[in-house]
């Protein structure tokens, strides 16, 4: 997966992003049969004017987008919090194509049985 960790106010470390990286690699592990070429995160870090850190994430996995939005008082709980409800996004849109496909098998009619329709 490729990793775009950035920072609007403040200087990122290598400490940051080594963090950052490893909490995303759980979301990594979601999608081993998905090309590397196909998935991207852009990671963004700032901090709030009440002392509090910000953590933006967009995932692009195979064209599908995934967004949030997470402010803490310690960065690791902002990342914490943030991968956690990207899982949450991941996990209800694999159910509701599954659910999509499943409906749609469910309408068709047999190709070999015109009157089948009726």
């Amino acid at each position: 997966m490729k990793y775009q960790i950035t920072s609007d106010n403040i200087q990122i470390s290598e400490s940051m992003k080594v963090l950052a990286e490893e909490k995303l690699a759980k979301i990594d592990g979601r999608f081993t049969n998905i090309p590397e070429e196909s998935k991207s995160v852009r990671v963004v870090l700032n901090t709030s004017p009440n002392d509090c850190f910000e953590v933006k994430i967009e995932l692009t996995v195979d064209g599908h987008n995934f967004f949030t939005d997470e402010t803490e008082h310690t960065l690791e709980t902002a990342l914490v919090n943030a991968v956690e409800e990207l899982e949450r996004q991941i996990d209800k849109s694999k159910y509701w194509e599954k659910d999509w496909e499943e409906q749609r098998e469910s309408k068709r009619f047999p190709a070999d049985d015109p009157d089948a329709a009726l």
